[in-house]
C-alpha cells in the first residue's frame, strides 16, 4: 500500500513539473534594476497590469511598449524566473536645460527652456523658461502632477507672461490688423483618470491682454472648461505610434465686454505600416464665434500649417493625413522624412470665410534619449492662395 501510494505521488509530481514546463508559473513579482532617479514604486505601479498572467505566455515587446509610452524608458533586458519578471531599463534624459531657436516665413525666434519630465522622480512634468522672438517676448512657468494609484486627482498649475507686437493677417498674407499688447495668464486645474485609455479634467484661470493702442480693446477673461481625452499609444520599434481625442468646453466669462463660448476638438492617428513607415493623420476643429480678435486662434487650433500664422479665426476645421518614414536607426536616433496633404475652412475674425488645401513635407530627427524632435523643418504650400510657407526649427518642438 505505501508502495502504490509513492507511485501515485511521484506521477502527480511529474505532472506538476510537465504543467510547469508547459505552462510557467504566474508572475507574482517584479524586480527592476537601472533606475537612477525614479522611485521605483512609481514604474511599478505602471508595469502592475504585467503580474497575474503566466509567465509562458509573457511578451517582452508589450513590456517595452508599455515603457515606451511613458517616454522615460528604454527596454535594456527582462526575463522571468520562477514566478519573478527581472527587468533593466534605461532611463532617457528628463532634466534638460532646451535652447532652441526657429525661423520661417512668419518670423523668428529663440530661448531656453529647462524641463524636467519625472520630477522629483515621481513622473510629475515641470517647466520654466522663457523666448524672444520677432514679435516680442515671453517667459512661462509649470507643474503637473500625474494622478497616482494612491491619490483621487492629478494637477496642474501654470503661469506666463509677456509682451509683443502682434499682427493679424489674412490667409494670403496680407496684413489686417496690427497692435501692441501685454499678455498675462495664470491657471490651474485637476484631472481624474477614468480608466487607463480615457481622462477627463476641469480648470479655470485668468487671462488678460491689455492692448496699448486703441483698436482693438483690451480683455480680462477667466474661463472655466471642461476637457474628455481619449488616448492610446503603441511601440512599433522606430516610432511611438498614438491614436487620441481630445474635446473641450469653455465658458469665459468677460469682465470688461460680453461673455463668450468655445467649443474645441482634436483628434489624431499614427499607425505602423511596414518596417519603418506609419501612416500619419490629425484633425482639429475650433468654434467660439464671439471670441475677441486678442484671442481668437491662428491654424494650430485645426492642427494646420498651409495659413500664414497671423491669421486669426472665430471658427475653423483642418485635417491632414500622409506618410512618415524613418530613414535609418542610429546610435543617437532616427532621422524621419514626412509628406501630407491638407485642407482647412476658417470663418476669419476680421474678414471673409476662406478654405485651403496643399501639401507639405519635412525632415525631423527624433533624439533616443529624449522624448519630441531635435530638429523639425518643413514647407508647405497652399494652392488656393498660392501662399508658400518654410519652417526650420532645433532643439524644441513649439
Amino acid at each position: 500500500m505505501a508502495l502504490e501510494k509513492l507511485k501515485h505521488f511521484i506521477a502527480f509530481s511529474l505532472l506538476l513539473l510537465l504543467a510547469s514546463c508547459l505552462w510557467g508559473e504566474t508572475i507574482t513579482d517584479i524586480q527592476v534594476q537601472g533606475l537612477r532617479r525614479t522611485k521605483p514604486e512609481v514604474l511599478l505601479e505602471k508595469l502592475e497590469k504585467f503580474k497575474g498572467i503566466d509567465s509562458a505566455s509573457f511578451d517582452k515587446k508589450k513590456l517595452e511598449a508599455e515603457l515606451e509610452k511613458t517616454q522615460l524608458f528604454s527596454l535594456g533586458d527582462a526575463t522571468v524566473s520562477g514566478s519573478t519578471l527581472y527587468i533593466t531599463v534605461e532611463e532617457k534624459f528628463s532634466l534638460l536645460p532646451i535652447p532652441f531657436a526657429y525661423a520661417s516665413s512668419d518670423g523668428w525666434g529663440g530661448g531656453l527652456v529647462v524641463m524636467d519630465n519625472n520630477a522629483f522622480g515621481i513622473m510629475d512634468q515641470a517647466a520654466v523658461g522663457g523666448f524672444i522672438n520677432s514679435s516680442g517676448w515671453r517667459v512661462l512657468a509649470g507643474y503637473s502632477h500625474t494622478q497616482k494609484a494612491n491619490s483621487l486627482f492629478g494637477w496642474n498649475v501654470a503661469v506666463n507672461g509677456g509682451k509683443s507686437k502682434t499682427r493679424v493677417r489674412e490667409d494670403d498674407g496680407d496684413l489686417l490688423l496690427s497692435y501692441d499688447n501685454r499678455m498675462f495668464g495664470v491657471s490651474a486645474g485637476v484631472n481624474r483618470r477614468l480608466a487607463p485609455w480615457l481622462k477627463a479634467s476641469v480648470s479655470s484661470g485668468v487671462n488678460i491682454c491689455d492692448v496699448e493702442d486703441s483698436e482693438p480693446a483690451s480683455e480680462l477673461i477667466i474661463p472655466l472648461t471642461a476637457s474628455l481625452t481619449a488616448s492610446t499609444a503603441s511601440w512599433d520599434g522606430t516610432f511611438l505610434n498614438t491614436t487620441y481625442l481630445s474635446t473641450s468646453a469653455t465658458y469665459n466669462y468677460s469682465q470688461w465686454h460680453d461673455n463668450y463660448c468655445t467649443i474645441a476638438a482634436r483628434a489624431g492617428h499614427e499607425q505602423h505600416l511596414v518596417q519603418r513607415l506609419r501612416l500619419i493623420a490629425q484633425a482639429g476643429a475650433y468654434h467660439s464665434p464671439d471670441v475677441p480678435v486678442v484671442f481668437a486662434p491662428n491654424q494650430s487650433a485645426a492642427q494646420a500649417c498651409i495659413l500664414d500664422n497671423a491669421c486669426r479665426a472665430s471658427t475653423i476645421v483642418g485635417a491632414g493625413a500622409g506618410l512618415e518614414w524613418g530613414i535609418v536607426q542610429t546610435r543617437f536616433g532616427v532621422p524621419s522624412l514626412y509628406v501630407q496633404y491638407q485642407a482647412l475652412w476658417a470663418d476669419t475674425i476680421l474678414s471673409d470665410e476662406t478654405w485651403g488645401h496643399g501639401p507639405m513635407a519635412g525632415f525631423k530627427f527624433y533624439l533616443k534619449k529624449i522624448a519630441f524632435p531635435a530638429v523639425d523643418v518643413f514647407g508647405a504650400y497652399n494652392v488656393k492662395t498660392g501662399l508658400f510657407r518654410i519652417s526650420a526649427g532645433a532643439g524644441f518642438s513649439y
